[in-house]
């Protein structure tokens, strides 16, 4: 089989993504730390003899049969290392019999993106074309001066349940039945007056009385995406204060809104520099995980937890709470610690599941109990734990089966008064788990309504209705 060296370029619409599957075949073997979307001044580019490569690695049998083309999303590290991620195999051979996964990974090193002198971790996708006994290859290239609205449905890496077994259903709210500005949405969350306010990839929402008031970079100081001024930053996070103002997490900076008034909070006027989760205490302070430690917000002045000034074992922090007894629990990618008033608790010797898994989130029910989600690259550590009022840990996850053996919790939501946990598992859906009678469901795109394998945030309103943002809309619990 002969090739064509040349790569041609074409555009393909798409938002920003980092660290996303852009085609539904998966691929085990890649690092899926954060990578953005063929970013740089300078594109990462393969060699020059990368069609010669493929052509070498793939199955010799079945390239003298195959036409069509495949779609693929290759991950360039910044050591200029591939390995295929995904792929969208619209030709007439199986791409397991192609040894496609083997083919691409072998290829030489590229080199790879840079953006202002620094090398980036990137996702390139490349068309394969086979054609009359011949291989060309075709870049995509992403024009972000061309963004529509985006959605990800997806495929879930573990099946559902049996959809006669669900005891719930849903209903989703997304451009085509509402005011909803763009599907892709992250954040929800419920104020005071029982108002819910979604975040979404272009704007954010305020909902009440089944009415939709937007806000975006029109007409709030939220900023821009840098190549589409038209369309708003992605709302990441969301939360609420005890006086009613609402906060949200876009972009590098913080937005406070208190009904009336926008404030701002970037690195010029306080700590914040790219934060990632918001938890709002007993007190009314406002604490932030970020990757430059724990910040917090008093409602006058800001203060910073990190290895400067504390034991805290690294400044990249997942999640932070302070518990009833005014303990400061946080987790980070090295480790977990335990602040009591001026004394420190670290959990790397202990005999708990805060060993080896870093906490993402806690809840705390009325009885004292401590409800984790915790991260780990070892799945086997990482998943749901409890730590009752009289010091007993307990995982929480169903027998014989696949859930939280392999995926991430984006977020959960202890509903007391059914005694029903909500987890919104990545790359799978939302799992029910019945406390009383420990029993489980999972809700997928294919045996529900829930429209995406990615659900991100979770919120409960006063009326007991539970609520999400997905990447193709938001949904609401519909009541029994």
């Amino acid at each position: 089989m002969k090739r064509t060296l040349t790569i041609l370029i074409f555009t393909f619409s798409l938002s920003t993504a980092f660290g996303q599957h852009l085609y539904l075949e998966k691929f085990e073997g890649c690092q899926l730390s954060r990578f953005c979307l063929d970013c740089g001044e300078t594109k990462a580019q393969p060699p020059n003899s990368f069609a010669d490569e493929i052509l070498k690695n793939l199955d010799s049998k079945s390239l003298k049969k195959i036409s069509g083309s495949i779609l693929i999303q290759v991950i360039v590290d910044t050591l200029g290392t591939p390995c295929l991620l995904s792929a969208k195999n619209e030709s007439n051979i199986k791409t397991e019999k192609l040894n496609l996964k083997s083919a691409i990974d072998k290829t030489s090193k590229w080199n790879p993106a840079i953006s202002k002198e620094n090398i980036e971790k990137a996702s390139v996708s490349l068309k394969l074309i086979f054609e009359n006994n011949r291989l060309s290859i075709e870049r995509v290239v992403f024009d972000f001066n061309k963004n529509t609205n985006m959605k990800s449905v997806g495929t879930p890496d573990v099946k559902g349940s049996k959809s006669s077994k669900l005891t719930y259903s849903w209903t989703v709210l997304n451009q085509q039945n509402s005011d909803l500005p763009w599907d892709m949405s992250r954040a929800a969350v419920t104020d005071n007056d029982n108002i819910l306010w979604f975040g979404t990839d272009n704007g954010i929402v305020k909902y009440e009385n089944e009415t939709m008031e937007v806000f975006t970079c029109k007409n709030t100081p939220l900023k821009s995406e840098k190549y589409n001024k038209d369309r708003t930053t992605s709302i990441r996070y969301a939360a609420s204060d005890r006086k009613n103002n609402k906060w949200f997490i876009a972009g590098w900076d913080v937005y406070k809104y208190d009904g009336a008034t926008w404030t701002v909070y970037d690195s010029l006027n306080s700590p914040i520099n790219w934060a990632r989760k918001i938890f709002v205490d007993n007190s009314n302070n406002v604490w932030f995980s970020s990757w430059d430690g724990i910040s917090k917000f008093d409602g006058e002045k800001w203060s910073v937890i990190d290895t400067t000034n504390s034991e805290i074992p690294s400044n990249k922090a997942l999640g932070v709470f302070v518990d009833s007894k005014e303990q400061i629990w946080i987790g980070t990618f090295d480790g977990n610690i335990k602040i009591d008033k001026t004394n420190t608790t670290k959990f790397e010797n202990s005999d708990t599941p805060l060993k080896s898994g870093f906490i993402t989130k806690m809840q705390e029910d009325n009885q004292g109990n401590l409800w984790f989600s915790l991260y780990s690259s070892d799945k086997s550590k990482a998943g749901m734990f409890l730590l009752s009022n009289d010091n007993k840990w307990t995982s929480l996850r169903p027998k014989d089966s696949e859930l939280f053996s392999k995926n991430d919790i984006n977020d959960f939501l202890l509903d007391e008064e059914k005694q029903i946990l909500w987890v919104a598992l990545n790359s799978v859906g939302l799992v029910k788990y019945d406390i009383k009678n420990d029993a489980w469901e999972v809700y997928t795109p294919e045996n529900s309504s829930v429209p995406s394998i990615h659900v991100m945030q979770l919120t409960k309103d006063k009326d007991g209705i539970i609520w999400a943002a997905t990447f193709a809309g938001i949904i609401k619990l519909n009541e029994k």
